[in-house]
């Protein structure tokens, strides 16, 4: 396919998307297992919410930002499969934006920019956690956004997003070390105007948009978006290696200790990899691996979690010195380990047998793996 275009390869990943959209109804209607993600039942029912004039946290379980309900209304007054389709396109977006920052950092090299924005159009994890409803692709395009303004020189526009970003989502903020160091002067030890404009206007949107949700719905909005992913203790199953300890201990004091010591060591390692690749060339892999890093030291690890690396792995794929075996081989063994522990977890969920040990297994299987590829991409990797 390298002698079509780019345009041929959006629109052709769109309707493929499309395609699973529509087939997505039919499967859950004849499948035990849906294809829709659960949290889209609560999307639309918070937007439900708001178009009576409620807040959408009326809605239980849904801790994401109003701001999500109100632009899936359409879901309640057009048709249910809007925000799939929303996400689909979405999706196409940060393929164009991972085409232009590519070019940008290749000299305008159009064949690479394609192939790495038909890494994200056609990966299968991609495709099918948006076509299954999931809004974690809004974070994704957010941070890509974000990382194209800072890497065209716009850096009041990449501020605003940012803000826009971390209100979202909370885990952009952790970004946020490694986008000030990429504007330094060299030699210049003292803050810039870069750096002074990105903060100023991040922290603006920030505030703005925090105040205005707070306004409309007030305290239930600060816990349930914000506060809530700072402290939740998801003890059921999920990727994570602490899922099962967590639950083993559950109302023991040192639960809090632990949480604390495990934030401390991701702080650390994150503005360690913030300093080492501070260049604005090199910025595009520290965000990957940082953010690579939160997902798997995360206590809570699901797949669409895989969306906040897998946007930035296109950016940097051209200088990973590897060739085509080695990369198969990590992404084999990678989706190898994680469909183990999905095996376990279908076996516990509509089984009903008791795989709780199997699972914690594989989630150890599952994090050893995340580690090996992490270490062996950082080997790799071309430093500027």
């Amino acid at each position: 396919m390298k002698n079509f275009t780019l345009k041929f390869h959006c629109i052709f990943a769109f309707l493929l998307r499309i395609i699973l959209v529509i087939y997505s109804k039919f499967h859950d209607e004849n499948f035990n297992v849906s294809y829709t993600d659960v949290d889209y039942e609560v999307f639309t029912d918070a937007a439900r919410y708001i178009l009576d004039g409620l807040s959408p946290f009326e809605r239980h379980t849904y801790r994401y930002s109003p701001l999500l309900a109100l632009v899936l209304t359409p879901n309640i007054t057009l048709s249910a499969q809007y925000g799939k389709i929303l996400f689909s396109f979405i999706d196409i977006l940060v393929a164009l934006l991972i085409y232009k920052l590519v070019v940008i950092n290749k000299s305008r090299d159009e064949n690479v920019a394609i192939k790495c924005a038909c890494l994200w159009l056609y990966n299968p994890l991609t495709i099918v956690i948006s076509t299954r409803g999931n809004a974690d692709c809004l974070a994704a395009f957010l941070v890509i956004l974000t990382l194209y303004f800072l890497q065209s020189g716009y850096n009041i526009l990449g501020g605003l997003i940012h803000g826009i970003s971390i209100h979202y989502r909370l885990y952009p903020l952790a970004l946020s070390m490694a986008m000030y160091f990429s504007l330094r002067i060299p030699n210049y030890t003292f803050v810039n105007m870069k750096q002074i404009k990105f903060t100023f206007c991040c922290v603006m949107s920030l505030t703005i948009l925090t105040a205005v949700s707070y306004y409309f719905y007030g305290y239930e909005f600060i816990y349930e978006s914000l506060i809530y992913h700072l402290i939740r203790k998801d003890t059921r199953h999920n990727f994570s290696i602490f899922f099962y300890p967590l639950y083993l201990s559950m109302g023991n004091s040192y639960l809090q200790f632990f949480r604390i010591f495990n934030n401390i060591i991701q702080l650390v390692l994150l503005t360690s990899i913030s300093i080492f690749y501070s260049s604005k060339r090199n910025l595009s892999f520290a965000l990957m691996v940082q953010v690579f890093l939160l997902v798997i030291c995360n206590t809570v690890m699901t797949s669409q979690y895989f969306f906040w690396f897998l946007c930035l792995y296109p950016l940097c794929s051209q200088r990973l010195n590897c060739n085509l075996l080695q990369t198969f081989t990590l992404f084999g063994i990678w989706m190898f380990s994680q469909g183990i522990w999905l095996l376990m977890a279908y076996i516990l969920e509509f089984q009903s047998i008791n795989t709780f040990n199997y699972i914690w297994i594989a989630s150890i299987l599952f994090f050893l793996t995340n580690i090996k590829v992490l270490v062996n991409v950082i080997k790799v990797y071309e430093k500027d």
